[in-house]
């Protein structure tokens, strides 16, 4: 993998990321932990770290139901690749409603003019 320029590498806490989740939602330390089945002591050791494993990320994201790797997706500079599927469906009912007016448009004009001569 070759770069031609110096990219900013900062990264992110993955302690603080979770923590001020859990402030600015009110939730209890002490009942994350026991939903994930561990110790209320592990939980505050995962809290304070600046990195996290991948599973038990995921297995936070499913207990508060919050998506956290798109949060450090979002920090993330644009023209980074992925593998993810994209939702295009609210861009393709955009598309086919755009169509549909289109097409309204042009019976209303057909029907004006229909209207105007038969006065």
């Amino acid at each position: 993998m070759k770069s031609t320029h110096k990219t900013k590498n900062t990264s992110l806490h993955t302690g603080k990321l979770l923590t001020r989740y859990i402030k600015n939602n009110n939730i209890f330390k002490s009942a994350l932990a026991r939903y994930l089945r561990r110790s209320a002591p592990t939980i505050e050791y995962h809290l304070r770290r600046p990195t996290i494993q991948v599973q038990l990320l995921w297995d936070i994201s499913h207990a508060l139901q919050h998506n956290f790797f798109s949060d450090f997706a979002a920090e993330l500079p644009a023209h980074f690749s992925s593998d993810a599927l994209v939702d295009t469906t609210k861009e393709e009912e955009i598309e086919r409603l755009s169509d549909e007016n289109k097409l309204l448009r042009a019976q209303l004009e057909t029907l004006e003019k229909v209207m105007r001569k038969g006065t």
